[in-house]
């Protein structure tokens, strides 16, 4: 499983100082709800843009609880899960604005935000379930509009549709689920 967790630290300062070995574990394990049970286990890396550096490699903490034996990742909030570029240059593009150093990510950013319009209709009622009103206009514009209005960055949105609805903006992945899918294995 993965959880979001927002860290006040930038990308860069994340990558180049280790701040991965930091990462303190969940208090309740997602999986069987066991307190302070989950160990930490080691770490996944995968790549993020950065305003500064280009592409940074970071590394990902993972643990394993105790009673269960399930895992569980922390996920800095400053990336998309399973998305290279950073959340703030998807929240630039996504609010209408792109800075130049940016720009050489506009390809991607375009597939985001197709990928966001096409999940939309799927997520629709969670999204409507957590924001006070429906836009004006119910295409992707105005819901990325009203979601911004109502949550902030997508740091805040990301967090919170993961958190209540285990849901991002692009899809729904296994990792944000804590419950297994088809039969128990043995």
């Amino acid at each position: 499983m993965q959880l979001i967790r927002a860290l006040a630290v930038s990308v860069d300062h994340y990558a180049t100082t280790s701040f991965h070995e930091g990462v303190e574990p969940p208090c309740k394990c997602p999986h069987c709800n066991a307190t302070n049970a989950l160990k930490a286990l080691g770490y996944y890396s995968r790549n993020v843009t950065s305003p500064k550096s280009g592409v940074l490699r970071i590394f990902v903490r993972r643990f394993r609880c105790r009673e269960c034996s399930k895992t569980v990742s922390v996920l800095p909030s400053f990336v998309q899960p399973y998305r290279l570029v950073l959340n703030l240059t998807i929240n630039e593009f996504f609010g209408g604005t792109l800075s130049a150093n940016a720009l050489s990510w506009l390809p991607l950013l375009k597939q985001y935000w197709n990928r966001f319009s096409d999940w939309l209709p799927r997520i629709d009622g969670i999204i409507k379930s957590v924001v006070s009103r429906s836009p004006p206009r119910s295409d992707a514009a105005g819901w990325w509009k009203v979601m911004a209005a109502t949550f902030g960055d997508i740091e805040k949105i990301t967090t919170e549709l993961v958190g209540r609805f285990g849901v991002t903006l692009f899809g729904r992945y296994r990792c944000h689920s804590p419950f297994s899918i088809g039969p128990p294995t043995k």
